[in-house]
């Protein structure tokens, strides 16, 4: 058993503590970031922002990734890393969005997301890649910061 996996497991009240860090953190940011982008529509400016707690376990799977590919990924220059995690974000959340499809009848969503045109199949959406790119980014510093 290599050395990241054997920490993962006898460690598993840290692992499950950063684990449950990036699921909040990952709802924040999914907050902050619709909040932000409804703000046009929003004419009392309350800032309301939202996400879903089905996301919750796919944000909790970051520093479990971060971990298993931080040495490939790390020596890699800024631009280059952050277009990895927006690529490995979007296949996970279509990956994700996909599945809780099948569960739900529709991911939670599919209903916006169907009316951008730059939609995938009503579960990703392409326009979000800057966000993406840096919610990588910021992913991979919290990551690095805590010195898991």
């Amino acid at each position: 058993m290599n050395n990241t996996l054997n920490y993962l497991l006898t460690d598993w009240a840290d692992t499950l503590f950063i684990m449950v860090l990036f699921g909040v953190l990952g709802l924040g940011l999914e907050v902050i970031f619709t909040a932000v982008l409804d703000a046009k529509k929003d004419h009392q400016r309350h800032l309301w922002g939202y996400s879903s707690l089905w996301y919750l376990p796919l944000y909790m799977m970051a520093p479990i990734v971060l971990e298993l590919s931080a040495d490939m990924i790390s020596p890699l220059p800024f631009l280059a890393r952050g277009i990895i995690y927006m690529i490995a974000i979007f296949s996970c959340e279509f990956v994700a969005m996909y599945a809780l499809r099948k569960l739900l009848g529709a991911s939670p969503s599919e209903a916006s997301y169907k009316l951008s045109r730059w939609n995938i199949c009503g579960l990703i959406r392409l326009d979000y890649a800057p966000a993406m790119f840096l919610m990588g980014l910021i992913f991979e510093f919290v990551y690095q910061q805590i010195g898991w």
